[in-house]
C-alpha cells in the first residue's frame, strides 16, 4: 500500500484504467520538448526608481582626539564633540555635551564611523541622532594613522536616523537621511551636509509615477 504523508492513498486508484505514476521531489516539473525554456529574470539595465534629496542643514563640529590604540578589531580613536552646531532651513540647534564619534580604522585604511549625539533646538526640543558610515583614509591610512598622520581633508559618507519627542519635529522619526562631508585633520573640524532621502516612482514609467502621486514632500 502506498502512503502519502503517512496517509494511505485511496484504494479506488486500483480500479483506474490508466496506470498511476508519481514523481518524488519538490522541484518544478520539467518543460516538455515543445515548451519554451524558462527565462531567468534580467538584472536592471539602469536606475529604476526616482529619488529626491532635500537639504536639511549642515553641521560644523570641533573635535577633541582621544587615541585608544590598536586593538583586536582595528585602530580605535574617539573623537569627542567640543563645539558642534547644526544649522539649516528645517532644523537648527547645538549638540549637547557627550556627543562623539567612536571610530575604528580597518587595516585597509577605511575608518568606520560610529556617531551618537543629541541636538537641542532654540525652542528646547531635543533630537537624538546616531549614524554610521565610512571615512576614506587611503590604502595606507591604517599605517599612517598609527603614526598620527592623516590626509588633510578625508571624505566621509554616513546614514543618520533621528529620534525626538517633539511633536513639531516628529517627521524626523520616520526620516532616512544621508550625510556627506570632509574633516579638516589639521584643525580637527568636521564640515558636513545632511539630506532627507525620498523615493518616488519608476524611472521608466512616467504614467506609473503619476499614478503613485509622488512628489517631494515639503517640510
Amino acid at each position: 500500500m502506498l502512503r502519502f504523508a503517512g496517509q494511505p492513498i485511496s484504494p479506488r486508484l486500483a480500479g483506474s484504467e490508466r496506470p498511476s505514476h508519481y514523481r518524488v521531489g519538490c522541484g518544478a516539473p520539467a518543460a516538455s520538448s515543445g515548451s519554451p525554456a524558462p527565462v531567468a529574470p534580467r538584472p536592471a539595465d539602469g536606475p529604476r526608481w526616482r529619488w529626491d534629496a532635500q537639504f536639511l542643514g549642515g553641521a560644523t563640529i570641533k573635535l577633541r582626539k582621544e587615541v585608544v590604540g590598536a586593538v583586536a578589531d582595528g585602530f580605535r580613536i574617539n573623537w569627542h564633540f567640543e563645539e558642534a552646531r547644526f544649522a539649516g532651513p528645517v532644523l537648527e540647534g547645538s549638540f549637547l555635551p557627550g556627543g562623539g564619534d567612536w571610530m575604528r580604522i580597518r587595516p585597509d585604511g577605511v575608518a568606520i564611523v560610529d556617531v551618537q549625539g543629541c541636538v537641542e533646538t532654540p525652542s528646547g526640543a531635543r533630537v537624538y541622532t546616531a549614524y554610521g558610515g565610512n571615512l576614506e583614509l587611503g590604502r595606507d591610512g591604517y599605517a599612517r594613522a598609527l603614526r598620527g598622520e592623516f590626509d588633510p581633508w578625508p571624505p566621509f559618507v554616513c546614514t543618520p536616523t533621528y529620534a525626538t519627542a517633539d511633536k513639531a519635529l516628529d517627521w524626523l522619526n520616520r526620516a532616512q537621511c544621508l550625510i556627506v562631508g570632509r574633516v579638516d585633520m589639521k584643525a580637527l573640524i568636521v564640515e558636513s551636509d545632511a539630506y532627507l532621502i525620498e523615493v518616488g516612482g519608476r524611472k521608466n514609467s512616467e504614467e506609473q509615477a503619476r499614478g503613485m502621486g509622488w512628489k517631494p514632500s515639503v517640510i
